[in-house]
């Protein structure tokens, strides 16, 4: 895996952290997106204590599309080709924020943003010979919930309503793009990681509050949060495309939207909201 180039979204907490650091000691090249400088940088050092490989670091905010463009612009530029991209970062939001770009955060930076950063370096994928889009869902996506364009509701805002239709459509998404890569070298598959022990589950809100509090006893390390990812990434063995994993294994997806009209009307409303923004 030397030389290998990845991507990572979300990268200097949690999964994402120590997906980046398993990573490293495999040899990838890292490149970590990040919104705080200071955070990311003090990350890239820790990982390059302990090992050779090489940590490059570009900031951005995936509450900001125009900052997206700008992230697939710059790696483009600097890279040439990318091997692995993980769409990692998350959030979870106690009350309904809205962009600068006029969308529900939550479904923003869990869901648009890895779309149109996906689409706009599928050009340096391909040119890997053997890319890899991994997609961070969450089992919570089987109460997740999408309007009949493919929206969510905005009519009335729940924290873990938000955060599970954002999940189920980052899934949605994955097993759509993997279709329509039929024929290329790039695949495409989605992680729960499972309830992992991360600042997200620590400063939970509202219900998620009370499902954080019963399954804190049972949360999992970051590290074993980030095995599906890390091997996925990095297995020569990974042959599968347009798959959920949880659990260490390939699960089927259990959602009536789970369909190929709800996932074309929710791609084409993904691509209409860019195009409209002058983004795709």
């Amino acid at each position: 895996m030397d030389n290998r180039i990845c991507l990572i979204t979300g990268a200097t907490d949690g999964v994402g952290k120590a997906t980046a650091q398993a990573l490293a000691h495999k040899g990838f090249h890292l490149v970590l997106l990040a919104r705080n400088p200071a955070k990311a940088a003090r990350v890239r050092d820790e990982i390059q204590s302990t090992s050779a490989a090489p940590v490059d670091v570009i900031v951005g905010d995936l509450g900001r599309l125009a900052d997206v463009a700008r992230i697939a612009e710059t790696f483009t530029a600097a890279h040439p080709r990318l091997d692995v991209l993980i769409n990692n970062a998350g959030v979870m939001l106690g009350q309904r924020q809205i962009t600068d770009d006029g969308l529900e955060a939550t479904w923003q930076i869990n869901y648009l943003s890895a779309f149109l950063l996906t689409q706009l370096l599928l050009g340096r994928l391909n040119e890997s010979g053997n890319g890899r889009i991994i997609n961070l869902s969450s089992s919570v996506y089987s109460i997740g919930k999408l309007g009949p364009d493919g929206q969510p509701s905005q009519s009335r805002y729940s924290a873990i309503g938000s955060y599970a239709a954002s999940k189920l459509a980052i899934l949605l998404f994955t097993v759509e793009l993997a279709a329509r890569l039929q024929g290329t070298s790039v695949t495409a598959n989605a992680v729960h990681p499972g309830v992992v022990r991360t600042q997200m589950l620590e400063n939970a809100e509202g219900l998620f509050k009370l499902i954080a509090l019963f399954a804190s006893p049972f949360a999992i390390t970051p590290e074993k949060g980030a095995a599906a990812s890390v091997y996925l990434a990095s297995s020569p063995d990974v042959q599968a495309s347009g798959r959920y994993f949880a659990g260490g294994k390939a699960v089927d997806i259990k959602s009536r939207f789970n369909s190929p009209p709800i996932r074309g009307r929710l791609w084409d409303a993904s691509v209409g909201a860019l195009q409209h923004r002058g983004l795709l």
